[in-house]
């Protein structure tokens, strides 16, 4: 059987809580960053489509949520159901911009997002 999985690790979304900022909620804890820029997968049978494909920067952190900057008060209420064939996911899609740097820049930008076959 091949196994997919996204490069880097993708974390499985309990919930999404709506707001000027939006606050995801993990099924596990993260490894993300303040700063770091996070895709979010998010179909239909989840009914909040509107975050689908959308990226925001991490802004806050818990160990199992993050806080984005994306305005989503007007979405779709989320629904977290496991019965469903394709689960809501976020995956890295950006490092963000290093504060600690000479000249500030947006680094690895291109090789998030992608998909390997172990």
């Amino acid at each position: 059987m091949t196994n997919y999985s996204f490069v880097p690790k993708y974390f499985l979304i309990q919930s999404i809580d709506k707001g000027q900022n939006t606050v995801v909620t993990f099924t596990e804890d993260h490894d993300y960053s303040v700063g770091e820029y996070v895709s979010f997968r998010c179909g239909k049978p989840n009914k909040m489509v509107e975050i689908n494909n959308q990226r925001g920067k991490v802004l806050e952190m818990t160990s199992d949520s993050i806080t984005v900057d994306i305005d989503s008060t007007n979405y779709t209420d989320f629904m977290f159901d496991l019965g469903v064939a394709i689960l809501p996911m976020a995956c890295p899609a950006g490092s963000g911009v290093k504060p600690d740097e000479y000249v500030a820049t947006v680094i690895l930008e291109d090789c998030f997002d992608n998909i390997r076959v172990d």
